[in-house]
């Protein structure tokens, strides 16, 4: 499905350039236009969402003329799926905590997105490549 390969490209372009929004908007102001997806929660779970939700379905259907079933779209779909998980960890980091939400969960969300978050930038820009080649690489193994 032609549609379904290009929402992969552009989730995981878009989740890319949430992530490394802050280090990339010092470098251009049209990469600083991307900031808005981090700042509210809202659009951050949801792109989180979709981007991870892609990436796992990824890894079942393939992209047109692809001849091998998972290893085809191995790199999309992992990258995709981590990025979503980021996103949504940061989503639940930097909001406020709902009323009764037990502080244990507070606690190993916390731990997990601290462990994660000094790799935001990285993940996020090779986030934005992995799917820039998707799109121009179609075809190739692993791509």
């Amino acid at each position: 499905m032609p549609q379904f390969y290009l929402l992969t490209v552009v989730s995981t372009v878009v989740a890319g350039l949430a992530l490394s929004s802050d280090y990339l908007g010092t470098k251009s102001e049209f990469f600083g236009s991307f900031r808005f997806l981090r700042k509210n929660r809202s659009v951050q779970i949801t792109v989180g969402l979709v981007t991870s939700v892609i990436g796992v379905l990824k890894l079942i259907f393939r992209s047109p003329g692809e001849r091998v079933v998972i290893v085809g779209d191995l790199l999309p779909a992992a990258v995709g799926i981590i990025l979503g998980v980021i996103l949504i960890g940061e989503a639940f980091r930097q909001h406020p905590k709902a009323e009764g939400e037990p502080e244990r969960v507070e606690k190993s969300v916390e731990k997990v997105t601290a462990a994660i978050m000094p790799y935001r930038v990285p993940v996020g820009i090779a986030g934005v490549v992995v799917g820039l080649l998707h799109f121009i690489f179609p075809r190739i193994l692993f791509l």
